[in-house]
Parts: structure tokens; sequence; C-alpha cells
């Protein structure tokens, strides 16, 4: 299952990226983020690991995140693996004018077992939650951004 997403933010492409790059943000815009830690490698950079853990309707579940790519202020890939699959996302910020950025985020879904019957049925909410969390992150950015100016 594959999606692409895409969302201007009225900040600059500094703003979004620090905002972006840091893991302590996750919870102001992720509502069902639970808990970042760190595994190996230096943080942020290619090959390091971190685990993330997420509440899925009173059910925790556990990524392991794997930073594939990173190209500061505009380029970030990451694996997520975890017994049900495993999820390649791409995100690219793009420079509007020095005043805006464009956010684009693919998304490759990919179950295994049970998981694999299911995901036919939950794309739709799949997509529906992936485009609420783009748009809290939006908000969270261009709120912090109107407060420091």
């Amino acid at each position: 299952m594959k999606f692409n997403f895409d969302v201007t933010i009225d900040a600059n492409v500094d703003a979004v990226w620090a905002a972006f790059d840091n893991p302590d943000n996750r919870r102001r815009w992720q509502t069902n983020f639970h808990a970042y830690e760190h595994k190996t490698g230096e943080p942020g950079q290619p090959g390091a690991t971190a685990e993330l853990t997420f509440d899925e309707k009173g059910k925790l579940v556990v990524l392991t995140e794997t930073i594939t790519e990173r190209r500061e202020r505009s380029f970030l890939a990451c694996t997520y693996e975890s017994g049900q699959g495993t999820t390649t996302i791409v995100n690219q910020f793009a420079d509007i004018e020095g005043k805006q950025t464009r956010w684009t985020s693919w998304c490759r879904f990919s179950f295994t077992g049970f998981m694999k019957v299911m995901s036919l049925f939950m794309g739709g909410a799949i997509r529906k939650r992936t485009e609420a969390d783009m748009q809290r992150f939006k908000l969270m950015v261009e709120t912090d951004e109107a407060q420091s100016t």
C-alpha cells in the first residue's frame, strides 16, 4: 500500500526542519505517540535506530525506526519495522520563497500475516490518520512561529 501526502506550512524551511527533527515534538503532533528511545548510532543520522512506542487504543505498539538517508533541512528517509510489517517513509521539505515550506511525504506500507489481510480494509484509516498528523504538525509549527516573532 502506497500513499503520498503534501502540506504547505506557513513557516520557513529552517523552522519546519528544526521542529520535525526534534523527537520531543512527536507527542505534540502524533496523538497516539507514547515514547521514543534512542538505541544505536548518532541520533538523527543515517544508520541510527530508535524504538518508538505508540498507544493504539490501549495496546502499546513498538516500532524500530532506522534512518536510511538524511539531507539536512530538505530530506529524511526512514524505515519502521514491527511484527506486523515494515513501513518506509520519505519526507521532503521544499522552500517556497523563504516564507513557506512544502512538506511531501511518500509512505509505503508492507504488512505480514493477518495484518496483510486487514490492510485491505485499513487504507482509508491510515490515510486519514496521516493527513491529520500532518495538519497537527503544520498547526504546531505555525503557532510556534507566530509566538516567536
